[in-house]
């Protein structure tokens, strides 16, 4: 019985090897397709490869074209000509970088107190105020004087007048070498003008032509009869 026993164990023996013979052999049967099936992957690799390498292109095309956009948006200038940007002088430059238009005030608005207030603008006038910034680009001091820059009012006729300064936050003075400086000039002007006047400042420099910077259109001045009106009250008063 020992001998069936071993018999029978010899032949399960036997079979589960043939069995897993007859197991690994479908496996392997499955892994030749797989092989093919990697191959056949390779193409799709290299689109995908080709289409990284595109939007990589693409990308860095775009980052080039956005950046020559934004610097050609810097060079943008918005407003007048003559606000905002420097111009060249003997010196260096000249730069507007701020206009006010401030219209006067009446007597009712100062309640009566129009006596003794230094540099008053009255009802029918309107203060331009200027901030300009001068640059000494020389190796040594220059001299400035507030006094070189005309606030001129020019038509559409071609009629123009000039108008001197009227306030100053500095007095004439010398600038160091390679150095900067800004000043607040104001001028005083009429309230009510053609339409169509525009502001232009004028900085004279001996033996050179003045340099006109426009300062785009004169503020509207409101209601002419309504200032005529306050300023009559204000003599009655």
């Amino acid at each position: 019985m020992n001998d069936d026993f071993e018999e029978s164990e010899l032949e399960m023996t036997t079979m589960e090897r043939i069995g897993a013979t007859a197991v690994a052999s479908p496996l392997s049967t499955k892994g030749a397709p797989a092989t093919g099936g990697a191959v056949r992957l390779r193409p799709a690799a290299i689109l995908y490869l080709c289409c990284v390498l595109a939007l990589a292109v693409g990308g860095a095309l775009l980052g080039v074209r956005l950046l020559q956009t934004g610097s050609a948006s810097t060079e943008l200038h918005v407003g007048p000509s003559g606000l905002g940007v420097p111009f060249r002088t003997s010196f260096g430059s000249v730069e507007v970088e701020s206009v006010a238009q401030i219209r006067g005030l009446t007597p009712k608005a100062l309640a009566g107190m129009t006596h003794g207030i230094h540099s008053l603008v009255k009802a029918d006038q309107m203060q331009v105020q200027l901030v300009l910034a001068l640059r000494n680009a020389r190796g040594s001091t220059i001299a400035y004087d507030p006094a070189d820059f005309v606030l001129r009012l020019e038509r559409r006729g071609g009629k123009s007048k000039t108008y001197e300064s009227a306030s100053t936050s500095v007095r004439a003075g010398r600038l160091s070498a390679r150095s900067a400086m800004e000043t607040t000039v104001g001028f005083v002007i009429p309230r009510f003008n053609p339409n169509g006047t525009r502001l232009s400042l004028e900085f004279r420099e001996r033996g050179r032509s003045p340099l006109a910077l426009d300062l785009g259109p004169v503020r509207p001045g409101g209601s002419l009869a309504a200032v005529q009106a306050a300023l009559r009250q204000g003599h009655n008063h």
